[in-house]
């Protein structure tokens, strides 16, 4: 409060100054008080304008600084689940490096794909450990799906349990039915695979999900691509480790396999 006082009476004294000055020039004193109120008013209304402006810098700054140490202050708590405390950092990590690049007129595009995520959440795994995962059997034939398989398949041989199954879309085209096969056979030796067509399954259960027994799920749905039986670019994921979603995927996973049939 004392401040603020301060404040205005720095602007009334300021008027009042502009006031003595015009009446000494003129020598009429209504016409000085109204210069000085004039420019005054004037001197008020962008000096507040300023102050105003200056307060709004302040807290939008603040509030970034807040969003770029929000993974620093989750690090800070132990009821946040680790992964997603390293995801948040990433992300943080990788929007400070294209605040950098964009002062140079140039900035890179590294996003997470599905692959990665997935690699991520599979090497999470431990012995003993149960994986459920759906595929629509893309991304294996790119240098990042064979990484995927590689990841499943040396875990598999740590001990982690992994089912997985190939789900035909409605779409599918006969070169991708025959693409989904030649996968089940690279697949089934190291793997539990199974098979099942799109059109026998929920809808909640028709896009690719990747589960942790106890620990987490993950649903990722694509962007349909024309002339394609399934798109391949990944519109959205979700991560989840909430009690009541883990339950909800369990019971999806159990449907899922159920309606689905063993691959030999």
């Amino acid at each position: 409060m004392g401040k603020e006082w301060l404040w205005w009476l720095g602007e009334f004294g300021l008027a009042a100054a502009v006031a003595v000055v015009a009446g000494f020039v003129t020598k009429d004193v209504p016409i000085s008080i109204l210069y000085g109120l004039f420019v005054g008013t004037v001197f008020f209304v962008l000096r507040e304008h300023r102050r105003v402006a200056s307060q709004l810098h302040k807290e939008v700054t603040e509030w970034e600084d807040k969003a770029i140490n929000f993974p620093v202050t989750l690090s800070h708590r132990d009821d946040v689940d680790p992964y997603l405390k390293q995801l948040s950092r990433a992300y943080r990590d990788e929007a400070l490096r294209l605040a950098k690049e964009s002062t140079d007129g140039e900035v890179i595009l590294r996003p997470r794909a599905l692959p990665n995520i997935a690699m991520d959440l599979i090497k999470l795994a431990r012995p003993g450990d149960r994986l459920f995962a759906t595929n629509y059997g893309v991304m294996f034939d790119t240098p990042q799906g064979e990484a995927v398989r590689q990841v499943n398949f040396d875990q598999a041989e740590k001990g982690v349990e992994i089912t997985r199954v190939f789900i035909e879309s409605i779409a599918a085209k006969p070169e991708e039915k025959k693409h989904i096969r030649e996968e089940m056979e690279r697949q089934k030796d190291h793997l539990n695979i199974r098979f099942v067509k799109e059109s026998r399954l929920p809808p909640e259960a028709r896009r690719n999900i990747l589960m942790m027994y106890d620990r987490y799920v993950a649903y990722a749905t694509y962007v349909k691509l024309i002339g394609t039986g399934r798109g391949q670019l990944v519109d959205e994921i979700r991560i989840n480790t909430r009690r009541e979603e883990l339950e909800r995927g369990k019971e999806l996973a159990d449907t899922i396999i159920k309606l689905s049939e063993e691959y030999k």
